[in-house]
């Protein structure tokens, strides 16, 4: 085990528990997720426990939830070096012409902008880490979108554009900053991606040895 701290947002979504079980070895975690109590069960469920981890609930949608989640972060357990943000769903199904802007609005709340606050939010700390790393998730759909999923697929190619920049931010450091792509989570289509070997790749990517990948969209769509 090393001292080296991880966030992980989302953290108990579909994604997150994987993750935080693939990480928790090799990192102190830092989970954030919306209820402390079921982020408490998660990490009862680690190699250490919270002993060696901690959880917090935060509202990472505003500057605020997300500057506070951070300060946590460092209050509670250190400055962390790698940022996984997890969060994200889906809505579908209308074409433009139909299309409610409440749906956008609310995908773009919980796609973009929870990932804009927390990176900035963690920003200067995974740019001061030795070889920091942050990673964002979105789907092959952001570049090759289909009918019916304007919202979604627009504001996961936003996520992606932001992660992007963050890389060439990075310019100069040992950081990084890349993101992986998803059709769906699970094992019941050809699609489809298990959330094991989602965690393998980010915890590749969250290693010394992956510093050569940054700005990069690394596609993770099963066995399609």
């Amino acid at each position: 085990m090393t001292d080296r701290i991880a966030v992980i947002t989302g953290a108990t979504g579909k994604l997150g528990p994987a993750v935080a079980k693939r990480l928790a070895d090799d990192f102190r975690l830092a989970l954030i997720a919306r209820s402390s109590a079921d982020v408490d069960d998660v990490i009862a469920g680690l190699p250490g426990g919270g002993g060696r981890h901690v959880g917090l609930a935060a509202d990472l949608g505003t500057a605020e939830g997300a500057g506070a989640a951070a300060m946590s972060v460092r209050q509670r357990i250190g400055t962390p070096a790698v940022l996984l943000h997890l969060i994200g769903g889906y809505a579908g199904g209308t074409t433009l012409e139909e299309a409610d802007e409440r749906v956008w609005r609310d995908l773009f709340e919980l796609n973009f902008w929870t990932a804009f606050h927390t990176i900035r939010a963690f920003l200067p700390d995974i740019r001061a880490a030795e070889h920091g790393r942050i990673v964002t998730v979105s789907t092959p759909l952001a570049a090759t979108p289909v009918a019916g999923i304007g919202p979604y697929a627009v504001s996961k190619a936003a996520v992606e554009t932001l992660t992007q920049i963050a890389a060439r931010e990075f310019a100069g450091t040992t950081a990084t900053a890349n993101v992986v792509l998803v059709r769906t989570i699970g094992d019941g289509k050809p699609t489809s991606t298990r959330p094991d070997e989602i965690a393998e790749a980010l915890a590749w990517l969250a290693t010394v040895e992956a510093g050569a990948v940054n700005g990069q969209r690394i596609p993770l769509v099963g066995r399609s």
